[in-house]
């Protein structure tokens, strides 16, 4: 019965959070929602809350070692874009997670349209845009390698954001880099 409860209320939490968002989009909130729920101690507490909900300790998902960042190091070229960069990619690309995180945005933007927000365990917060399919639902628990989306050739949007301060490009490599060597 206990379950039933946490089920609603996590329901009810995204379905408020998901309108309020929507809202600001459109202007009709003044208020920076996105970026209330979308960085700092907001988005741990958010994690660990649904990590304590939904154990998954029991789910054991295996990875061969072929997956990973290492396919995100690739881009032709990039260029500052808002807080991030697009990165030029000449073949399509399936995009995996870095490391265990909460997706805490799924949707599409004004800018950099499909778009998902991921809370990594190590504080980062990585926005992942213009990606041509999305395979994960916002505010659920992700482990490293799982699949977040497929971007086709072309260009994709790389934000990652730790405490107040955005990565310049020379960061996300190092970043992806760091990802690339804790694959399986």
């Amino acid at each position: 019965m206990f379950k039933k409860w946490k089920w609603f209320f996590t329901i009810l939490l995204v379905a408020a959070t998901m309108l309020v968002i929507r809202l600001e989009d459109q202007g009709v909130v003044d208020t920076p929602v996105r970026k209330m729920v979308t960085t700092s101690a907001d988005l741990t507490y958010l994690s660990e809350l649904g990590q304590s909900w939904f154990d998954k300790e029991n789910e054991t998902i295996t990875v061969s070692s072929d997956v990973g960042q290492a396919d995100l190091l690739t881009f032709a070229n990039a260029q500052v874009f808002k807080e991030g960069y697009l990165l030029q990619y000449d073949v399509g690309l399936p995009v995996y997670a870095g490391q265990n995180g909460l997706v805490v945005f799924t949707g599409h933007t004004k800018y950099t349209g499909k778009t998902m927000t991921i809370s990594y365990d190590d504080g980062t917060t990585v926005s992942y845009g213009m990606l041509d399919s999305l395979a994960q639902l916002p505010y659920t628990s992700i482990q490293a390698n799982d699949l977040i989306g497929m971007k086709e050739a072309g260009q994709l949007y790389l934000s990652i954001e730790k405490g107040d301060a955005h990565y310049d490009l020379e960061q996300i490599v190092q970043w992806l880099e760091t990802m690339e060597t804790h694959e399986d």
